[in-house]
């Protein structure tokens, strides 16, 4: 039989968790994530801790700003919690490579959370990064 309040907590938890980040607030990491992390698919290197979670989020903040972020859908079962989001950021730091452009950047995203004792234990994460390296101009034109 499903568990709908489960099902419901679990979702409680992911939209703060990605609220918070997106948002400027990575205390929510301290709040939402469990200190043995499992992530996956993290442009850069995957974190392994709530601390490299926060160096994470911290980064993507030093090279964007005025971050626009949309969640396009959820689904959520007893253990983990799907979404599939739109972020749209000013390039205004060193990225890639590729020195402040200033334009701004829009690209979508899919992440997955499994969620263990009321805490986010493992991510699996997947961002347009053609598109996000395109944008920022660390792509090299193909020839014609």
């Amino acid at each position: 039989m499903t568990d709908l309040n489960r099902i419901a907590a679990n979702r409680r938890i992911a939209e703060a968790f990605i609220w918070g980040t997106h948002t400027g607030d990575l205390g929510v990491i301290d709040r939402t994530v469990a200190e043995e992390l499992v992530c996956h698919g993290f442009p850069g290197g995957n974190p392994t801790s709530r601390e490299t979670y926060k160096a994470w989020f911290a980064g993507f903040g030093a090279s964007f700003s005025n971050m626009g972020f949309e969640v396009l859908s959820t689904v959520a079962d007893e253990e983990k919690v799907a979404m599939r989001w739109r972020v749209s950021v000013d390039h205004t730091g060193p990225f890639a490579g590729v020195e402040p452009t200033g334009k701004r950047i829009v690209f979508d995203g899919m992440v997955l959370y499994r969620i263990e004792d009321g805490l986010i234990a493992e991510t699996w994460l997947h961002i347009d990064e053609l598109s996000l390296l395109g944008q920022v101009g660390a792509l090299m034109p193909l020839a014609a």
